[in-house]
């Protein structure tokens, strides 16, 4: 996320990429930047703490002091209790935790100074972590701005590995300066800014929600007990049943000719089928349902195990 004398060149970016295709809302301007417990709290949460996920339990923070984190806006989460959850678009930059608590802790934001949020709000990002060749990251674009998954190109600095982020369309027209899309960059991570996903039900990955007789794509911020906080197309949030949720493989096993499912600008699954697969970028192309041309889709959005009528 960069200087002021790059700012406009970012919004510019950030509407083509906006306009890419289904979840890749989290493009815009930067506005981002102690012991963990393992106890659970059901106490009150401190007044001024907006609190609107009230069936979400209270749990301690997952990030240490000093910690970088993922996190929307305060203004956002001001007004997801102001105006309502369903006025509300979420859009998750990166802060630094400045003191975890047991249900509630203070996020440092760049523009926002110090606030107090539930700990559900926020994604932690652990300092220490490395990666190898071909995992897939949970982090932020960090020459614009957004939470993003990323697949790792090149390894040889496992702490800083450089990565394509697969959550930007592979075909999205907005370029770099070397005229490179932006969806098929490769940009190597600073220190301690990611975590690797490995497995189902982790903050980050996605899920499929059965929800009005559709399979719709989120991505899980939070688990509670059978409750799943979720951000959903458009930038929604809500929560979710666990038992309604179908979690996706953060890497797909699959093959030219398999019959998939895969969401599309709505945000809803639909069936295609598969015609190739770059493992090195992360990416799968598919049928286009609605076009002739196939389909680009990131890792972590194909699966095989959804029931949907053909």
């Amino acid at each position: 996320m960069k200087t002021k004398q790059i700012c406009a060149a970012l919004i510019s970016s950030a509407i083509l990429i906006s306009c890419g295709g289904g979840k890749k809302e989290e493009t815009s301007v930067a506005d981002s930047s102690g012991t963990k417990k393992d106890t659970m709290q059901t106490a009150a949460v401190p007044a001024g703490a907006p609190d609107p996920f009230k069936d979400i339990t209270k749990s301690a923070s997952a990030a240490a002091k000093g910690d970088l984190v993922l996190i929307p806006s305060y203004n956002w989460i001001e007004e997801s209790v102001s105006k309502g959850l369903d006025k509300t678009t979420f859009i998750y930059y990166n802060g630094t935790m400045s003191e975890p608590g047991d249900q509630t802790s203070k996020i440092e934001y760049t523009f926002d100074g110090v606030k107090e949020v539930p700990n559900y709000w926020f994604i932690a990002l652990p300092k220490g972590a490395t990666a190898k060749k071909g995992d897939i990251l949970l982090t932020w674009w960090q020459s614009g701005s957004g939470m993003q998954r990323a697949i790792v190109t090149d390894d040889k600095n496992p702490a800083e590995p450089v990565v394509n982020y697969i959550d930007i369309d592979w075909t999205n027209p907005a370029k770099n300066s070397k005229g490179v899309g932006y969806g098929q960059v490769e940009e190597q991570l600073k220190p301690n800014s990611f975590k690797v996903l490995t497995s189902a039900w982790e903050p980050g990955t996605s899920v499929a929600v059965s929800k009005d007789g559709e399979f719709k794509d989120a991505t899980i911020i939070n688990v509670s007990g059978e409750k799943i906080l979720v951000k959903g197309f458009g930038g929604v949030m809500y929560t979710a049943d666990k038992s309604a949720c179908t979690p996706i493989d953060i890497k797909p096993s699959v093959k030219a000719g398999d019959d998939v499912q895969t969401p599309w600008a709505s945000g809803s699954y639909y069936n295609t089928k598969v015609i190739k697969v770059d493992a090195k970028m992360g990416r799968v192309w598919v049928k286009d349902k609605f076009g002739d041309e196939p389909r680009v889709v990131e890792f972590g959005s194909v699966t095989k195990g959804l029931a949907i009528p053909k």
